[in-house]
This record gives structure tokens, sequence and C-alpha cells, in this order.
């Protein structure tokens, strides 16, 4: 029985207490760009495409990562939905531990990231809907995050009257 909670071991030499593995599946493997779908029954993509300094990044240079899950000091956490990420130092690697290394004989493999927890990392969102779901019904009340309702505060004056700023 092979257990799924250990993540992989930490390379040899200087040890980074704060790194954070995270696998998934690398987007623009073979190719310098990740397609998504966008919509109109599968005949219109979106192509997402890494730019330095008005350069086309290699496939290479960067990843575009389907992320699923990560491991951290020790412990396997799997992401609540999968969230794409562009990881831009890391180089990926095989998967090992958090259940995510597969059988030799399966094609598509995971991928794993070595990143630091100070590293940047650039999370895009792709939520695919109508007008209504996407704007209309994501913004009833109850739904909006708490930092989209206007806060106000109502401060005394010496007198007793009241100001609103």
């Amino acid at each position: 029985m092979v257990d799924v909670s250990i993540p992989a071991p930490d390379r040899p030499g200087i040890y980074f207490p704060d790194t954070v593995i995270l696998y998934g599946v690398k987007l623009n493997t073979g190719m310098p760009f990740a397609e998504f779908d966008a919509g109109e029954n599968g005949s219109a993509a979106l192509q997402m495409l890494l730019y330095r300094s008005g350069v086309a990044q290699t496939e290479k240079q960067y990843s575009i990562v389907l992320g699923y899950g990560y491991a951290f000091e020790g412990h396997c956490y799997r992401l609540d939905t999968k969230r794409v990420f562009i990881v831009k130092g890391a180089r990926a690697e095989e998967a090992v531990g958090c259940g995510f290394d597969l059988p030799a004989n399966v094609n598509d493999k995971y991928h794993m990231w070595r990143v630091r927890s100070s590293e940047e990392l650039l999370e895009i969102t792709l939520n695919y809907g109508d007008v209504k779901k996407l704007i209309l019904d994501a913004n009833l009340p109850g739904r909006r995050s708490p930092s989209s309702y206007a806060i106000t505060a109502a401060l005394a004056h010496r007198d007793g009257r009241l100001n609103r700023d």
C-alpha cells in the first residue's frame, strides 16, 4: 500500500524551510503557449503566452500550471478547485509524492514545481458563463467578497453633531 500523504523529498544540499511544492499539469508542454476553451461550441480558443520586455518566452523559461495540490512542511494539501498559475522561476520536475506519482505506463503525467513561499506567482482565474451568472448573480448580497461592501464611519463632533466621512 502506498501512502499518498507523503510529499516529495527535499533536494540534497541547502535546505529551504519555506519551500512549497506545487503539483499539477504543465499546460504549455511542447509549445510556448497554453490554450483555453473560449466557448462557441469549441470553435473559439484563448492562447496565453508570456512576454518579457516584448520578447516571447519559450516553454522552458516558464510554466503555465493547472494546479491540483501542494505540499508544505511535510504535509500534502489539495486545492479546493483546479487553479491556473504562471510559474516563472522553477523548472517542472516529474511529480513524486502526495499521490501524484502515476504508474510508468500512463502517458500524461503530473509535474511538480519547487517554489519558495516568497516568490511571486500569477494566478489566472477562468470563468465561463453568461452575463447573468458572471456579473449579476455573482454580485448578489451574500455572494460578494466582504471588501466590496461600502464601509462608512460615523464620528461624533465635539458639540454632538455626527459627520459621515
